[in-house]
């Protein structure tokens, strides 16, 4: 028997399960990824807020107010690995159910990554 005979063309299960695990995993880091740029979007706010509050209050009251940055990006930081953690890991384990496909199964991890995010920056106070 020849060696090509031995060797059928059929697509392998693997195959299937990466392209889908793949796309999973890419809608879950796009959706974690706009909310890290909300998440950023709202530390700036957060700073400008606090520095306009420090400088009036510098003026009001000629004691200097010091605005920790470094302070706001350590609390800021527990949250930001929480959610994508937590989204990377929920996309991992959603790619082998069957009840959603992968983009809503990226979607869904990518939300509640962002979610529980967020419960860490509630629970610190921060939200």
């Amino acid at each position: 028997m020849s060696d090509a005979a031995l060797h059928t063309h059929r697509p392998s299960r693997h195959a299937r399960d990466d392209g889908a695990a793949s796309t999973t995993r890419r809608w879950a880091v796009g959706v974690l990824a706009v909310a890290t740029v909300v998440l950023a979007a709202y530390v700036a706010a957060l700073v400008v807020g606090v520095w306009l509050v420090a400088f009036a209050w510098s003026a009001m009251t000629s004691q200097d107010a010091v605005l920790d940055v470094g302070g706001l990006v350590r609390d800021v930081a527990p949250a930001l690995l929480v959610g994508w953690c937590t989204g990377l890991a929920l996309s991992a384990w959603l790619t082998g159910e069957e009840a959603l496909g992968p983009r809503a199964s990226g979607i869904v991890a990518g939300v509640l990554g962002s979610s529980a995010g967020a419960a860490v920056l509630a629970l610190t106070g921060l939200l």
